[in-house]
């Protein structure tokens, strides 16, 4: 079999690769040289393809630029951009207030270790104790409220 169509053909495997495997472009640019190779040699070699491919090449560029230019900065052309902005001027919170919850008592139903789920007024409510293993069925109680983190202690019945 013919260099030319191995280089191709490791080209495209190495470039499948590189789609699927996340790395540091490895696959990816030694894909990009064995097409290269692969292309020059199958278009005779010398001096001739050497220029064929570099205007190739140039041309690609010249395209993915111009492209990345003037394509509009619409969300149709980019799905993957989120382009509206949440502000502070426009009652933007990061998260949700729990103050709430300060000094309330619940019953614990999953095991705190440390973070586990209570019931406080009917309502599963997820918290975290401070290193503490607290077994269901515990009356704990909301002593620190840190965003959206809420700290329990377990309360000690005599």
């Amino acid at each position: 079999m013919p260099i030319e169509y191995i280089l191709l053909g490791v080209g495209i495997v190495l470039l499948g690769i590189e789609a699927v495997v996340p790395g540091f472009g490895f696959f990816g640019v030694t894909g990009l040289i064995s097409l290269l190779a692969g292309s020059y040699y199958l278009l005779g070699g010398g001096a001739e393809a050497a220029y064929i491919l570099l205007g190739v090449v140039l041309a690609l560029g010249a395209v993915v630029a111009l492209l990345f230019v003037y394509l509009p900065a619409e969300s149709k052309w980019n799905p993957f951009v989120l382009w509206e902005k949440q502000e502070n001027r426009h009652g933007y919170t990061g998260a949700e207030d729990h103050s709430q919850y300060l000094g309330k008592r619940g019953e614990v139903v999953a095991p705190l270790r440390p973070a586990g789920t209570v019931i406080i007024d009917g309502e599963r409510v997820d918290v975290v104790s401070f290193g503490d293993y607290i077994m269901p069925g515990a009356l704990v109680e909301i002593v620190k409220v840190e965003g959206n983190k809420l700290f329990v202690q377990e309360v000690k019945t005599n």
